[in-house]
């Protein structure tokens, strides 16, 4: 394991139960730039999504000195939190179970034995760790979690942009 990934791991181990309490969960750690001023990043939202200016603020301000006690990266280096956005990436299981019935796009990291990579559809269930999808073209797909690269909802900006909502659930009707 490289120590940038080494890094990343204490850090969401530190940052985790601080954020959780918080009744936030991390999203995403990475650590980006360059080796003499780093910048680590925290993805942060609400298991239910949505996170305020606030919230991102009083979050950094509770986990900036646990990050220095744990010495997470020497040196000087900046923290960054951020959300995730509408199409905030699915990277735990957890992720793919809370957001079962929903439209999704996913990344394979090896292709399956039909030589597909790409799937857009309907997330149907999540059974141990086997993700069932029914893509909107084709059979239904079992795929191992293991093997997903990506993962994110499937929204429709254009709907968005044109004043009607399509929501990560895919449930759609007229923006409030």
């Amino acid at each position: 394991m490289s120590k940038r990934k080494q890094a990343e791991a204490i850090a969401e181990s530190t940052a985790g139960p601080i954020l959780a309490a918080l009744g936030l969960e991390i999203v995403e750690v990475v650590i980006t730039g360059p080796a003499r001023s780093p910048i680590l990043r925290l993805t942060v939202d609400r298991p239910e999504g949505g996170v305020t200016v606030d919230e991102l603020q009083a979050a950094s301000t509770a986990v900036e000195t646990a990050l220095e006690v744990a010495d997470v990266l020497r040196g000087r280096y900046s923290l960054e939190l951020s959300s995730p956005g509408l199409d905030r990436p699915w990277k735990r299981l957890e992720d793919f179970r809370r957001h079962a019935g929903e439209r999704v796009v996913i990344k394979t990291a090896a292709p399956l034995a039909d030589g597909q990579r790409h799937f857009v559809g309907r997330l149907a269930a999540v059974e141990g760790e086997v993700i069932q999808i029914v893509p909107d073209a084709g059979k239904p797909v079992a795929l191992e979690f293991s093997n997903i690269a990506s993962a994110r909802p499937d929204i429709d900006w254009a709907a968005l942009l044109r004043g009607r909502k399509r929501a990560p659930g895919g449930a759609q009707g007229e923006q409030p």
